[in-house]
């Protein structure tokens, strides 16, 4: 496939060839035409104006104005009589101060020098035209002259003769000239063709490359010549549509982008779903079966004391208190969820709060002989929910109950930060390991699923937790201190009271 420089540069040396060409054909057959015509128009000019002298009788005039035709036009210039006498000829030598007494000659003292027939040819066809025009030879000198005859006045006969045998010779050098001329110009034209074709193709081929890199979605390369042309609106315009199809692109992937994560939250969600229904078959389950199966041992009561029936009744009551438990937490954290619970914002002091919890659970703190301990700072009551503040503190301090080791040791802090107020609770006991920091917070995840079968604990709290803190616009988090664990909530300044 020929590119659109080598067309370009094909056809300007065909135009230079065809031009040189059409100039050859002219000069050959049209070139030869137009010089006699040319010389024709000049040669009537000149008798007319010669005439016009002649008639005002200014021999000084009329003498230059010869001598003019003859010097610098080469015309010859012949008088004749109507009989055919040369009553004056330049190519006879004669003076041109002949033509002062050129009117004195009679015409019977000439010899005619024209053939009868020659002059019978020119007076009869001056009496239909004004000039006669031919060709004619002069045997004596082999020359072909161009020859316009007219009437000088009612007696005389004005030749006027210019030679037109050099034409054919000029046509052919001019030819030749034109040649050299045509082989010069198609050398410079083709390194002219070259540079032209060159900076015409550079921008097409440029707005190409643009166009194959945005079919490759690349839109980085932009048109930056300052062509006020075709071309350079082409290429502004190619700039215009990368940005359209960038932008379209870009806004594309960011909804694909959004819709896969739409996607995969789904996938999430269903999954969650489907752990979640697995979670609450199973944990359902365990105290369901336990129940039915004291329930059929108090049906059949074979050899059973009235203490062992009673035993039967409490994991009986035991197991429908934990699964109570877990249909209120299911329940609660399914409200939290769905944003059914409103929020009541009211002036909490956090220091009360704490030593309230303290009051609230210092029996159980002494029947598991609990070292308790509460460490305040001096800080401004805030703005917050009281009722969800005390379901998030309650969670920690049970979780802590739960894991407290032999140390017995729970400590609740009330520490100022930089924009927020952060309460803490301690509990002694073994670490999260970090790998398992970020699922604690989901439902039913159980570290300890023995102990937490134990204490009726299914792994709900924390989730909790977790929703009640993003409805009143605070953080929770843990962290893993020095011989035990640190749970901690952080509530924003900017619901201080002044």
């Amino acid at each position: 496939m020929k590119s659109i420089r080598s067309k370009l540069l094909l056809t300007f040396i065909l135009l230079i060839i065809s031009l040189v060409g059409i100039g050859l054909l002219i000069n050959l057959f049209f070139l030869e035409t137009f010089y006699i015509h040319q010389k024709t128009i000049k040669i009537k000019n000149s008798s007319q104006e010669l005439k016009v002298l002649y008639g005002q009788k200014n021999k000084d005039q009329l003498i230059s104005f010869v001598d003019t035709l003859e010097k610098s036009h080469g015309f010859s210039i012949e008088v004749l009589s109507l009989s055919g006498s040369t009553l004056y000829s330049t190519l006879k030598g004669d003076s041109k101060e002949k033509l002062r007494t050129i009117d004195e000659f009679e015409d019977l003292q000439n010899k005619p020098n024209v053939s009868e027939n020659g002059m019978n040819r020119l007076k009869n066809e001056l009496k239909k035209n004004t000039y006669y025009v031919t060709k004619t030879n002069l045997k004596s000198i082999d020359l072909e002259f161009l020859l316009v005859g007219s009437k000088l006045d009612r007696n005389k006969i004005l030749i006027i003769r210019t030679p037109i045998t050099a034409i054919n010779e000029s046509v052919e050098i001019y030819n030749y000239f034109l040649i050299y001329i045509g082989l010069a110009l198609l050398c410079v034209g083709t390194v002219i063709g070259l540079i032209m074709a060159k900076s015409f193709t550079k921008p097409i081929l440029e707005i190409s490359s643009m166009a194959k890199e945005m079919t490759s979605l690349s839109f980085s390369r932009k048109w930056n010549h300052n062509r006020k042309d075709e071309l350079g609106q082409l290429g502004y315009s190619m700039n215009e549509l990368s940005n359209i199809i960038s932008d379209f692109i870009e806004k594309l992937n960011i909804k694909n982008k959004t819709l896969m994560n739409e996607l995969e939250e789904k996938v999430k969600f269903e999954k969650k779903r489907r752990t979640f229904i697995s979670n609450v078959s199973h944990e359902l389950k365990t105290p369901i079966t336990i129940i039915q199966s004291y329930t059929e041992g108090l049906q059949v009561g074979v050899n059973q004391t009235e203490e062992e029936q009673q035993e039967y009744l409490d994991i009986i009551m035991d197991e429908a208190n934990k699964m109570e438990k877990m249909v209120y937490d299911l329940l609660n954290l399914s409200t939290l969820q769905n944003s059914k619970m409103e929020v009541h914002y009211e002036e909490v002091d956090l220091n009360q709060l704490v030593n309230e919890m303290m009051k609230l659970y210092s029996p159980q703190f002494n029947e598991n002989h609990i070292v308790f301990q509460h460490e305040q700072t001096d800080i401004k009551p805030i703005m917050t929910d009281r009722i969800k503040l005390v379901q998030i503190m309650s969670n920690y301090i049970n979780n802590a109950l739960t894991h407290v080791n032999e140390k017995k040791q729970i400590t609740i802090s009330v520490k100022e930060r930089e924009n927020t107020y952060r309460i803490s609770v301690f509990n002694s006991g073994e670490m999260i390991p970090e790998s398992e920091i970020e699922s604690i917070w989901e439902s039913f995840y159980r570290a300890d699923l023995a102990r937490n079968r134990t204490n009726g604990n299914v792994g709900l709290g924390l989730s909790i937790v977790k929703e009640l803190a993003i409805m009143i616009q605070a953080n929770v988090g843990v962290e893993n201190e020095e011989g035990g664990v640190s749970f901690w909530i952080e509530l924003p300044k900017m619901t201080n009271i002044n």
